[in-house]
């Protein structure tokens, strides 16, 4: 059960990501949780709405937590914290692991009698 556990926490810890700027890409980009800036290594946090990125304008924008709304070119910005949305892999990953425990205490119980 404790590996069953561990690995249940690594899935939900792979749900977010951190790349280079360079890397991001609008068509596959998610959410965006926070960015790292180049200079001074500043860290900006987004609100529970998340920044996003526009490809046109070569921009991040988004809300920070303190309400101001920012926009940073990519050229600003050392490292970008992305966000996947996976509710739907999750809720049937969770499924299979309840499905699972429960059949291995079904013959747990089948094998002590």
């Amino acid at each position: 059960m404790r590996n069953l556990f561990f690995l249940i926490i690594i899935f939900i810890a792979g749900c977010r990501s951190v790349i280079p700027a360079r890397e991001l890409r609008s068509s596959s980009a998610p959410d965006i949780s926070r960015i790292v800036l180049r200079k001074g290594d500043s860290v900006v946090v987004f609100n529970n709405d998340f920044g996003w990125y526009d490809r046109k304008a070569g921009i991040v924008e988004g809300v920070t937590l303190d309400s101001q709304h920012v926009a940073y070119r990519i050229g600003e910005i050392n490292k970008v914290e992305t966000v996947r949305n996976y509710s739907f892999i999750a809720a049937i990953f969770a499924g299979g692991a309840i499905l699972f425990g429960l059949l291995y205490l079904v013959a747990k119980i089948f094998t002590a009698l």
